[in-house]
């Protein structure tokens, strides 16, 4: 065997034991949570040792943020076209859709966990930053596509609220998220409801209050 296809084989190795391990501790994160779900437990899922775990990723956190990012990577890839394709208002009802059937994103409902954790544990400060801007992010890199597969795209907003917007999309996900993860039964029409209630434009009306 020649060395070039030995490093090859060996870059495919890792990069096969790289998911495994991501995967593995998606598994846990949704099982115990981030404090719960230990390194040693993490690397017995996924069938490897503890010097397999830190081949690869220096800590637990280290390795969330990686699944964050893989996660979103795979959204972008997979569902988002489908929901793109569609054409209001069935844009928003698929969107609505996948949240409710979907299995939910771990690594999102982490952050409510982090953030009870923060006042014990200062050094995941770090963690919950990078964590809550990368997902922030990426709410409105979605809205970006959206607004460039809109056949009728929403008025420009200027940056206070286009960060308004991206914020509020931002927890209504997460309260879809945690409202499923504490087995409440949604509808479809209630998911709808928050999505467009948040997506709406803003009323004009902004002087003088109801009338």
């Amino acid at each position: 065997m020649s060395p070039q296809r030995r490093r090859q084989t060996r870059a495919q190795t890792q990069a096969k034991t790289r998911t495994r391990l991501l995967e593995a501790a998606a598994e846990e994160f949704a099982a115990h949570g981030f404090a719960g779900a230990s390194i040693d437990a993490i690397t017995a899922r996924a069938g490897y040792t503890r010097g397999a775990f830190y081949s690869n990723f220096a800590t637990k956190a280290d390795l969330l943020l990686e699944l964050s990012e893989a996660q979103m990577a795979r959204f972008s890839t997979t569902a988002l076209p489908a929901i793109l394709a569609a054409t209001e208002p069935d844009r928003t009802a698929e969107a609505a859709r996948y949240l409710l059937t979907e299995a939910p994103a771990g690594e999102l409902l982490v952050l409510v966990e982090l953030a009870r954790l923060r006042p014990s544990h200062p050094e995941l400060g770090g963690v919950i930053d990078r964590l809550t801007a990368r997902s922030l992010a990426f709410v409105d890199e979605v809205l970006t596509a959206a607004d460039t597969a809109a056949e009728q795209p929403n008025p420009s907003l200027d940056a206070a609220e286009r960060r308004a917007l991206t914020q509020a999309l931002l927890a209504a996900v997460l309260g879809l998220l945690l409202l499923r993860d504490l087995g409440v039964d949604l509808g479809l029409d209630a998911a709808e409801r928050l999505l467009r209630g948040v997506l709406a434009p803003p009323s004009d009306d902004t002087e003088g209050g109801p009338r």
